[in-house]
């Protein structure tokens, strides 16, 4: 059982990191399988997963312990830990805490990182029937992007995350209106002044994450109670906030503070 598991996770790791729509597969499987695993069956687990990631090269086990180990742990840590934070709350904190270790990580390593970079943008000169300048246009956007880009995808993997373990609780999930505050402070110092340069803007597109998942949640809420069938619903909800990203932060950031309201009164 330990050797297949190991095996599997290994397998999946590949599918994970070759495949980013289909990140959340590996963490999925790993809590789903091995929640209620004794503390043994868990270690030797992850001990044949990392041999048989690292055979296949070593440097992918920074990714899979830094990213997907990172995952699991928060996740049992915010689920014991955590009781008074919201579901979309612990998504959004895990994919900050793995985000910024992601970030600092690269900033140490920015060197190597960019050769790798421009290898990889000759590769797809080479090996793709795409012109120069769309190549170029494609690198551009990704470099002048790459920290909200991470951010991006943490919170995806986490969402998709927790939603297939936790399908049955989705529509009661909430997340707090707190987040506002930061994102209104930072606002104003990307709008006002010239204090830290494009990091307040940053920090605003990446909160606004957490109530475009929150507009998700909410749209599919009001579609399961016509439609009555989740996938359906949950997918229409993921589809209008890929759609208009600022119009369900608005709408999931207003809907967070009249619900706040509407408690308290």
């Amino acid at each position: 059982m330990f050797l297949i598991t190991g095996i599997i996770i290994a397998a999946l790791f590949l599918v994970s990191t070759s495949m980013p729509f289909l990140s959340w597969v590996l963490p999925y499987y790993k809590i789903k399988k091995l929640e209620n695993a004794d503390l043994k069956t868990k270690i030797i687990a992850n001990i044949v997963a990392l041999a048989a990631i690292g055979w296949i090269d070593v440097n992918f086990l920074i990714t899979y312990i830094g990213v997907f180990i990172s995952i699991e742990i928060l996740y049992y840590a915010l689920k014991k830990y955590g009781n008074r934070l919201q579901t979309i709350d612990k998504i959004f904190t895990t994919s900050l805490i793995i985000g910024i270790g992601i970030c600092i990580y690269m900033y140490f390593n920015r060197v190597s990182l960019h050769i790798g970079f421009e290898q990889l943008k000759s590769l797809y000169l080479q090996k793709t029937s795409f012109t120069q300048y769309e190549v170029d246009m494609a690198f551009k956007y990704i470099k002048d992007n790459f920290v909200y880009l991470i951010f991006a995808y943490m919170n995806m993997t986490v969402f998709l995350t927790y939603y297939f373990l936790n399908k049955k609780s989705f529509f009661q999930w909430n997340v707090s209106y707190l987040w506002l505050i930061p994102y209104v402070v930072f606002f104003f110092l990307e709008k006002y002044t010239t204090i830290g340069g494009a990091i307040p803007g940053i920090i605003v597109d990446i909160i606004k994450i957490v109530y475009i998942m929150y507009f998700m949640k909410i749209v599919a809420s009001i579609l399961n109670d016509k439609i009555k069938k989740q996938s359906i619903c949950f997918t229409i909800g993921v589809f209008l906030a890929l759609v208009s990203p600022e119009f369900a932060f608005i709408f999931g950031a207003l809907a967070s503070g009249i619900k706040i309201k509407i408690v308290k009164s």
